[in-house]
């Protein structure tokens, strides 16, 4: 059963992190495990409420040093685009719910997103990662 906070959604303006590089098959593999999972298609973000993303993404347990590269959007152009986003684990963690996994619908939800950028909080040996 999917848990789901308490709280306000975050503000049109708040930027959403998503670890990786989104690839539509990346996409379809999470939102259908988690769909196995809790009952719905979801892709996990993280929501930048306190500080920086190089913050955030060191802070966060998912995204951490484990993913080279991240993708940025707001909470307001997901939610423009047709998305609900739902407040769950712990802060800062949301999930996009997705009505299907039609690629109309993963197409959608990737043009939300900039390009690919490299993970502010990627280091090794105390040198960024490229």
């Amino acid at each position: 059963m999917l848990l789901i906070r308490d709280g306000d959604p975050p503000a049109d303006g708040v930027v959403m992190i998503r670890a990786g590089i989104m690839t539509p098959e990346s996409v379809w593999r999470t939102a259908t495990d988690s769909f196995e999972e809790f009952g719905a298609y979801l892709v996990s973000v993280e929501a930048v409420l306190d500080g920086t993303v190089a913050e955030t993404c060191r802070r966060s347990l998912r995204i951490g040093d484990r993913y080279g590269k991240v993708r940025l959007s707001t909470a307001g152009r997901l939610r423009s685009a047709g998305f609900a986003l739902l407040a769950t684990f712990g802060l800062p963690h949301f999930d996009v719910a997705l009505p299907d996994l039609s690629d109309e619908v993963i197409k959608r939800l990737d043009a939300c997103f900039d390009d690919p950028v490299r993970n502010p909080a990627r280091h090794f040996r105390g040198k960024v990662r490229p």
